[in-house]
């Protein structure tokens, strides 16, 4: 032949010998590469020299040539280009080049008389070799002279000897990855399992406090929350007022005060200056004040809010801060000059001249009239500006731990979320939940309010119920199955919004699938209490009687090493149920666990919520 062509797969160049009028021209212009390719080829025709048997390389075969003997590299060459070595010189020689494997010598020990399976790699591999297998595709390989393609394939085969025992067969490594997989689960359910002693914790230390029940108001109709809040904000202007800040001069002070804290759901039926007003009414009590004049532009707007010792009044009417205390003004708008002068002169009548502003607008810093303002401010309150912000963040209801993070859905938060208790039923479809549900609430299919069943995918959206044996505001979710068509798993514990549950019930009708571990390990991820739970029990007994005639305990017993095995669960979290019998088996005792569950879930987020801190914010000689 003329000249070869090196595979386009290959990390060589392609080289074309051409007749020797060419060749020298060739040369002229490329003496390196040339150079360089020969000694390439005539390293590697040294190395199959040494790879082949002496009675292939010396026993006249027309192709056979004994490279190790070529004298010149032009030798070399063409004998190379011309060598095709045959299948069982190919695979002895890569065989005696692969690297060892722990246990033994060479690959070629370990492997003899073994057909490894090429598909246990999840990439792709060259020469097609998941079909063909290894030997085939190292034999094309080498007769392509691709090296790549030859390293990839060494590398792939290593591997899958390293990892398989005994014929391909996954073998130890199954056993290894496992038990990897068995250790990372348990490691996460002792996770979840301190997470959830440390919330039943702390809803136990705040119980001992006394007050602690959303149903727990006092005469204004506040929650435990909102008046922590109250007291503490109360606390810190009276300390304003006494000390007078860093200044500490005589004469009047005006504090400014800009709270930015996020809203519970149980605060919506609280009326909208409830906060200020009651603030205002416990600084009094503090600081044994007479009368506070509370003043704002629009008094008509105070309908519901409490005002026993306090003078509301007009922010345009400084005759209605006469005789009083001193004045808070009431989100107010201070950024001009003409306003300022407003709350300043309702202060002059006033017995001490102190001013409180709540939520009052100063303008920009950088505008030239705010600037005024502040610097009135500083000329007039002599005793001292101070700026006192309360920030308190948003309830972390969902625990910190990891996975990747999802909004939380809209239907959730229509429910009222953070106000309510939520047990989500789940699983893959057809395993009985909706029949569940409704089975739990008393329920028969044809009853008004009751969960649409069926032997296809009847639940299309997440549903919730009211359930009414743990009383108000508590609900248990109807949930889609896992694993459809439309709600494939890669994305439904998103779309479900599966980890902002309160309690998630797995139903399973048969063993655990993978869909159901992988919901468990989620759960386990975001630490969301869950049970695992084995509907159509009654049909497995009857089933387990009729094929090897086991009576009901052993199958029950057997069902329940299942479950705990795959869950990892205590016996207290594993249940089998029928709804059909709903009087039998564990079906009382899960009733009585959901009502446990959305209770102690509403006592969680009503903790976290008192266990916030307020965080206070001073700043002295401005305003805010």
């Amino acid at each position: 032949a003329n000249g070869i062509t090196e595979n386009n797969n290959s990390t060589m160049e392609e080289y074309r010998l051409v007749d020797s009028n060419k060749r020298r021209s060739w040369a002229k212009y490329s003496l390196t590469p040339l150079m360089v390719a020969t000694a390439v080829l005539g390293l590697t025709a040294v190395l199959f020299s040494v790879s082949y048997p002496t009675s292939h390389l010396d026993g006249g075969s027309a192709n056979g040539i004994d490279l190790g003997h070529a004298v010149s590299a032009n030798a070399r060459f063409q004998a190379a280009a011309r060598m095709v070595p045959p299948p069982a010189a190919a695979a002895s020689m890569m065989r005696f080049r692969s690297p060892s494997v722990k246990g033994f010598s060479n690959m070629a020990e370990y492997s003899a008389g073994v057909q490894l399976d090429a598909s246990l790699i999840k990439a792709d591999l060259p020469y097609n070799a998941k079909k063909e297998g290894f030997t085939a595709a190292l034999e094309r390989a080498v007769r392509n002279r691709d090296l790549a393609a030859v390293r990839v394939l060494e590398q792939a085969r290593t591997e899958v000897m390293e990892k398989s025992q005994a014929g391909g067969s996954m073998g130890k490594w199954d056993e290894i990855r496992e038990k990897q997989a068995l250790e990372r689960r348990k490691k996460l359910m002792d996770l979840s399992i301190k997470r959830r002693s440390n919330e039943d914790k702390l809803v136990a230390e705040l119980k001992a406090q006394g007050d602690f029940s959303l149903e727990s108001k006092d005469q204004y109709g506040l929650t435990v929350d909102v008046r922590k809040i109250i007291s503490q904000q109360a606390e810190t202007l009276e300390k304003a007022l006494r000390d007078g800040g860093d200044d500490g001069g005589d004469g009047t002070r005006l504090v400014s005060m800009r709270t930015e804290i996020d809203a519970m759901p149980w605060w919506e039926q609280m009326p909208e200056y409830m906060m200020e007003l009651r603030v205002a009414q416990t600084l009094r009590e503090r600081l044994g004040l007479n009368q506070i004049a509370v003043l704002m532009d629009d008094p008509s707007r105070l309908t519901r809010e409490p005002t026993e010792g306090l003078k509301i009044g007009r922010l345009d009417s400084p005759q209605d801060a006469a005789g009083c205390d001193i004045v808070i003004a009431l989100r107010p708008d201070c950024s001009s000059v003409a306003n300022m002068e407003r709350v300043i002169k309702a202060s002059h009548g006033t017995n001490y001249g102190d001013v409180i502003v709540m939520g009052g607008n100063y303008g920009s810093p950088s505008d030239p009239e705010a600037k005024q303002v502040r610097q009135m401010c500083k000329d007039l309150f002599t005793a001292g500006l101070q700026a006192i912000s309360f920030v308190m963040p948003p309830v972390k209801l969902v625990p910190n731990v990891g996975g990747e993070p999802y909004p939380l859905p809209q239907w959730l938060i229509d429910a009222g979320y953070k106000a309510t208790g939520n047990v989500a039923i789940t699983g893959n479809s057809g395993t009985g939940k909706s029949s569940l549900n409704n089975a739990l609430r008393g329920l028969r299919p044809r009853d008004d309010g009751a969960a649409a069943v069926g032997v296809k995918e009847t639940t299309l959206d997440p549903h919730g119920y009211d359930f009414e044996p743990a009383g108000k505001d508590m609900k248990v979710w109807d949930l889609p199955g896992a694993g459809t068509p439309k709600f494939p798993l890669d994305s439904y514990m998103r779309t479900m919004g599966i980890k902002y549950f309160d309690e998630v019930i797995i139903a399973s009708a048969s063993r655990f699938t993978e869909t159901d571990l992988e919901l468990m390990d989620e759960l386990r991820m975001h630490g969301i209490p869950f049970i695992a739970l084995r509907t159509k029990v009654d049909l497995e007994i009857r089933n387990a009687q009729k094929d090897s005639g086991s009576n009901e305990q052993e199958t029950l017993d057997r069902i329940r090493e299942d479950i705990k095995k795959n869950s990892l669960l205590p016996d207290e979290r594993v249940f089998m149920v029928s709804a059909r019998r709903p009087e039998e088996f564990d079906f009382q005792r899960l009733r009585q666990y959901i009502v446990d569950s959305l209770h102690r879930g509403v006592d969680v987020k009503l903790a976290k919520a008192l266990n916030r801190k307020l965080d206070v914010q001073e700043i002295w000689n401005t305003v805010c």
